[in-house]
């Protein structure tokens, strides 16, 4: 019976590393999911109390009545003026006062904490982010959920991993399992929010892949966590919407292009407000927010579909219910209310604006494009959704992920060719440019990753390669300890070799060796070199990699090896030391 423990508890060893990411993903996804309800509560009675109850504004819902919408649209009271500014002082007071790295989008400080920082993100800052953001976007700004959301999961992943004690390597994929889950949860996307996650890190089409399997399993189980409060349902109701005609590509192409151009703009405008207008005012930073509530305020007041996330204008955007000119309008207005919003340091995500900017340019396109070219544009609405897709792809980096969330938020692949191909446009049109500051390049350009890559290149470099030629200080073994100091007081080397009359290196010497007997006269004369040397001295050879140059010089903690040759291991030719290796890899990786 022992026996058969022992196999088994061995088996269970062996199996335990492969089931430990998705099991900690479940962990993960758990508290994700409730977090996304928490997050969801927060703000409906956030939207309830700071505007719906003293303005009488309430966002439109699916089937709703075109006659109806423009009762929405004549609340104009001063109140939306005083709210948002309001709401931005409490939340600039909140953030700044207690975890200012709640500020802004907090997708950008999931980014950061996976590249910079470990995986470590301050236990405080998602219970600041869910409240901040809740009182920014429930007093009207136009700010996303993704990134309060993706803050609370990250920030739980961060801490279990701080609890297990886990390396930094895996702190980090629970840090990016915590944030699909809350994103999976919240837009009812759990596959493009597992994908996103790992493909957001970076510009260039690269994934953080072994993140991919821990996303999967949290964002399910943060999905099926929230679908069980909420009725289950896709976020969007797109309609009768279709994609038959080849002839059809030919327009979404040419939508491509107006979402990178759109995209380009909305970033400039995005981080200019902030560069060039809010850093340049002389108050205090804390103060910021509530200047951007009152210029959002100006905005609203006469538009206000653009405040908080606008979901339910995106849904009479698809049931074709806005004039193309109005969605223009808005699809511009709301740039400008985003910018005030989070570019003056207002807590909240870009993904929800990104999605509304997109589905009202797909809409102002495709009804526009049915007037000018019928039989070109066939179903306008479909730009709606394709908008919503392809314009945060261009403009986040994420040309996947983004596919695919828009298909789940409307439940329908329906368009999935144009929604690859405006998206693919929009992605290569915009170049390395986008909305998140914190995105690296790829993988090598990551400091996360920088001690893989670096120990893959020095594997590939010999010490031969490496090594610089320069006069070796011999000391025979024979040597008195008195000429021993001497010679190593008036040579600029750390470590001497030791040989014996052949020339064959017998042991070696290093400063520390000597240290104790440096001062002692009495024994300069009875003491000579091979009875402080170091014998067996470990050596590199020629072809030996850095990498392993580098590992023996850690085991023995010093900072020079001797250099031979295999066929003559007691013949020095050289000393190699860390500096030169280093050197070396830097002169062959610089740009």
């Amino acid at each position: 019976m022992s026996l058969l423990t022992a196999k088994l508890s061995s088996r269970f060893s062996q199996w335990f590393p492969h089931f430990r990411s998705p099991l900690l993903g479940v962990a993960v996804g758990v508290v994700a999911g409730f977090g996304a309800i928490l997050f969801d509560e927060l703000l409906h009675l956030a939207l309830h109390y700071f505007i719906q109850l003293p303005v009488g504004y309430v966002e439109p819902s699916q089937g709703a009545a075109a006659a109806s919408l423009s009762g929405l649209l004549h609340a104009h009271n001063w109140l939306l003026i005083l709210i948002p500014a309001l709401g931005g002082l409490a939340s600039g007071l909140l953030v700044f006062l207690i975890a200012p790295e709640a500020e802004g989008h907090g997708t950008d400080a999931m980014i950061e904490a996976f590249h910079v920082h470990g995986g470590y993100i301050r236990k405080r800052v998602p219970f600041v982010k869910i409240v901040a953001s809740a009182i920014t976007i429930g007093s009207g700004g136009s700010a996303g959920k993704e990134g309060p959301i993706a803050q609370i999961g990250a920030g739980f992943g961060s801490f279990l991993g701080s609890v297990l004690k886990l390396k930094p390597k895996e702190r980090r994929l629970l840090v990016l399992a915590g944030a699909a889950a809350g994103i999976g949860a919240i837009f009812r996307a759990p596959l493009g929010a597992a994908l996103f996650a790992p493909e957001v890190l970076y510009r260039e089409m690269e994934f953080e892949s072994e993140a991919i399997l821990p996303c999967v399993v949290s964002s399910i189980v943060a999905y099926a966590i929230f679908s069980q409060f909420y009725a289950q349902g896709a976020l969007f109701f797109p309609g009768p919407v279709n994609f038959t005609l080849p002839t059809e590509l030919l327009p979404y192409a040419l939508f491509g292009v107006v979402c990178a151009a759109a995209g380009y703009l909305y970033i400039r405008i995005f981080y200019g407000a902030r560069d060039y207008f809010f850093k340049k005012l002389p108050i205090p930073r804390i103060l910021w927010p509530s200047l951007g509530g009152v210029l959002l305020g100006l905005i609203i007041f006469f538009y206000p579909q653009v405040m908080a996330t606008g979901y339910g204008w995106v849904q009479m955007a698809m049931e074709g219910k806005i004039f193309w000119q109005t969605m223009l309008i808005l699809a511009l207005l709301k740039i400008l209310a985003t910018s005030c919003t989070i570019s003056s340091g207002g807590s909240g995500g870009v993904f929800g604006p990104s999605v509304f900017i997109g589905a009202m340019l797909g809409g102002a396109f495709g009804f526009l494009g049915q007037k000018l070219a019928p039989g070109w544009v066939i179903n306008p609405s479909s730009f709606v959704l394709v908008g919503m897709g392809g314009f945060f792809a261009g403009v986040a980096k994420v040309p996947v992920a983004s596919i695919i969330m828009a298909c789940e938020m409307s439940a329908s692949y329906t368009l999935l060719v144009p929604l690859m191909l405006v998206s693919t446009i929009s992605y290569l049109l915009l170049g390395k440019v986008s909305l998140y500051e914190k995105q690296v390049v790829t993988r090598i350009a990551s400091p996360a990753h920088m001690g893989e890559f670096a120990r893959s290149l020095l594997e590939e470099m010999s010490v031969q390669e490496a090594v610089t030629v320069r006069p070796v200080t011999l000391i025979p073994e024979n040597m008195r300890l008195g000429k021993v100091v001497k010679t190593v007081v008036d040579s600029p080397d750390r470590y001497f070799p030791v040989v014996n009359d052949q020339g064959k290196m017998t042991g070696i010497i290093s400063i520390n060796d000597i240290r104790e007997v440096l001062f002692d006269q009495t024994v300069s004369n009875l003491i000579v070199a091979a009875d402080v040397a170091t014998p067996n001295a470990v050596r590199v050879f020629l072809h030996d990699s850095l990498q392993e140059a580098l590992e023996k010089m850690a085991v023995l903690q010093v900072e020079e090896l001797p250099v031979v040759k295999e066929e003559s291991p007691d013949v020095i030719l050289a000393m190699i030391s860390k500096r030169d290796i280093i050197s070396y890899y830097y002169s062959r990786t610089k740009p």
